[in-house]
């Protein structure tokens, strides 16, 4: 199957989404001061975007911009420095109002920021590279069981070297045409986890309590303990509908799919974990279950630096049973 790089402008979007989750941070271990949040996510893309900002301490005013424009930022791979750029203004690539660095990141590379600006403390964070997904076939099979489901079936081999972590995204792209209008939307499916036991960490009592198996912004994480170096093939479902062309009613329904891959550095893993552990904590939310802290590996400050490779299909044609 043919496979090409990430847009950037998605990964973007992901990360956005991401670094925009509330903090669950025990008061007594945080400091009445402001320190540096930094947020970077280095991967196989052309660019890596530096967000970075300024905590507002417990009791304080919220409002107000934040970001930082005047730190100094070092930012470098395998121990060599890197030019970082200031962006102003949103563009089609950049958020508004981030440090941004040009090249992209490989296999086991080791990069590091280190930042510091007036008045706060300066900071350091680091991540190692991991491999490109290990990719053997993608299907996509209609359930002959069930009316309405359609089956993703990824097959890849797990290094059994190394300790390694993955993630998968699918967008469906959904053209509908009545009447010669013509609508289209773009989402992130959701999995149907029932027949995934790598994905699937649901247990009857979840099911008693009705607790989520939800994966924050649909983005679903794994690791390799229980595939250790060996062949596996995920199974997830979701909703499905055949294409149709109705030329006497003037109507029609068209779906494409593309799948995102991802290998996950144990930084970003452990951060993305997290969200899904907050995310499904709702008994915390009435003070039923402990509080589940944000991890961050930003020594002096807050936020994560975690490294990724993405692939991504080219559009897939719905199938038909």
């Amino acid at each position: 199957m043919s496979m090409r790089k990430i847009i950037y402008p998605l990964l973007v979007l992901l990360i956005t989404c991401l670094v925009s989750c509330t903090y669950h941070l025990d008061l007594d271990t945080v400091a009445a001061k402001e320190k540096l949040v930094l947020y970077c996510f280095p991967s196989n893309s052309d660019t890596t975007v530096i967000q970075l900002s300024k905590s507002i301490p417990v009791g304080h005013d919220g409002k107000g911009d934040t970001s930082l424009r005047n730190a100094e930022v070092h930012f470098s791979v395998n121990g060599k420095e890197q030019e970082v750029y200031w962006n102003e203004d949103s563009t089609s690539s950049l958020p508004a109002r981030c440090y941004y660095t040009l090249g992209k990141c490989t296999k086991e590379d080791i990069v590091r920021i280190r930042t510091s600006m007036e008045g706060l403390p300066s900071i350091m964070a680091q991540t190692s590279m991991p491999g490109e997904f290990p990719l053997e076939a993608i299907h996509l099979i209609p359930s002959e069981e069930s009316e309405g489901v359609l089956q993703v079936q990824v097959t890849f081999r797990d290094n059994p070297d190394t300790n390694d972590y993955y993630g998968i995204r699918l967008m469906k792209k959904e053209l509908n045409k009545t009447d010669g209008v013509e609508n289209t939307s773009l989402e992130a499916v959701e999995f149907d986890l029932k027949e995934e036991p790598l994905l699937n960490k649901s247990s009857d009592l979840d099911e008693i309590f009705i607790f989520s198996n939800d994966y924050s912004q649909n983005l679903y994480i794994w690791d390799d303990e229980k595939i250790q170096g060996k062949e596996y093939t995920l199974h997830l479902a979701m909703d499905y509908q055949e294409d149709y062309d109705s030329e006497w009613s003037n109507n029609c329904y068209k779906a494409e799919y593309k799948i995102y891959l991802y290998t996950l550095s144990a930084e970003f893993f452990n951060y993305l974990e997290t969200l899904n552990k907050i995310n499904k904590n709702s008994l915390g939310n009435h003070g039923f279950s402990r509080i589940i802290y944000q991890f961050s590996n930003v020594e002096g400050g807050i936020g994560v630096v975690g490294g990724c490779q993405i692939i991504e299909t080219e559009w897939l044609k719905n199938t038909s049973i």
